[in-house]
């Protein structure tokens, strides 16, 4: 379903959502390829990933045109308009 849904985002949107990159998504390897061909693309990408460390993701942390903002209850506002400002 994801990978779906990344595709058809790929073929016809501007932003491309994903919620979220995690442990048990990155055990697909199409899901994995999928995020990959996002990230790579000219689409902006906005994805939920967790902290922790796993190898695919810290390729995708350390990219020079990944912007990250940790989402906490007290800063949600705050990230909020960063994210706005980032995709305006």
């Amino acid at each position: 379903m994801g990978v779906k849904a990344i595709n058809e985002a790929l073929a016809s949107c501007e932003v491309i959502v994903i919620d979220e990159i995690g442990k048990m998504e990155l055990c697909s390897p199409e899901f994995e390829k999928a995020v990959r061909e996002a990230v790579n693309s000219e689409k902006r990408v906005l994805a939920t990933i967790p902290v922790f460390p796993l190898p695919f993701l810290e390729g995708i942390k350390s990219r020079p045109d990944v912007a990250i903002f940790q989402l906490f209850y007290n800063n949600r506002e705050e990230v909020y308009q960063k994210i706005k400002r980032e995709f305006h």
